[in-house]
């Protein structure tokens, strides 16, 4: 796994991002956490991770190589901040490994869903579509389009997931920060993680889905206070 190390501390922090996104959004924030050992890396498909197979890959395959990750750095007791597509990893991650991660710092989550008719027919009309070569991408979100090959493929697998069973596993402490004007991962979405976890608390600040990279600062400040 492609990853950049910065700082000297004893405590490690890996830092997963969201989609569409690599380890260089957490820079700003890194940077003023020298005194912590900081690995940022690129998930398998973005920035310069490594090529996915044209399948795909879902939440489970990226689990098992941040594991395997954690294993070779011998990294142990680490604290784990996740943004949006990266919580969906660190959830499970958390629930099938819990002796390796201590504490974790969740922005914006992402993972849960909730049976929805609506949806259910669209899809339904989507592969009715699709197999008769009629297939309309208007509606597809912003994501889903910009993506190609195997990453869209990953794209399918990973969002169609809900991992609310994996969340009630989790047993470490868990800070969840979410903005109130967030519409890529609604605030619901976060007071559902803050229920399923029982050891989390929950703050909800102003902005959107990226409002807390705006406050490198703050954030910084933040993740010391929770890890310390």
């Amino acid at each position: 796994m492609y990853f950049i190390k910065s700082g000297s501390g004893r405590q490690p922090i890996v830092w997963l991002h969201g989609w569409g996104c690599d380890g260089n959004i957490f820079q700003p924030i890194a940077a003023r956490l020298s005194d912590f050992s900081n690995y940022l890396v690129d998930m398998p498909g973005f920035g310069k991770g490594q090529s996915l197979p044209e399948s795909g890959w879902c939440v489970a395959d990226y689990v098992d190589d941040v594991y395997k990750f954690l294993v070779e750095q011998r990294l142990e007791s680490v604290t784990i901040v996740a943004h949006s597509f990266g919580c969906r990893v660190a959830t499970v991650l958390a629930a099938k490994h819990p002796e390796a991660i201590s504490r974790m710092l969740f922005v914006a989550p992402a993972g849960l869903r909730r049976f929805s008719v609506k949806r259910w027919w669209r899809v339904r009309v989507y592969k009715l579509k699709k197999r008769f070569g009629r297939v309309d991408l208007t509606h597809a979100s912003a994501d889903y389009l910009a993506c190609d090959g195997a990453l869209r493929a990953t794209f399918n697998k990973v969002i169609n997931q809900n991992l609310a069973s994996y969340a009630r596993r989790i047993r470490c402490p868990v800070l969840i920060v979410n903005g109130y004007e967030d519409t890529a991962t609604p605030l619901r979405q976060a007071q559902i993680f803050n229920k399923l976890i029982k050891n989390s608390s929950l703050a909800v600040i102003n902005g959107d889905h990226f409002a807390f990279f705006r406050t490198p600062e703050a954030f910084a400040e933040t993740l010391r206070n929770f890890v310390e």
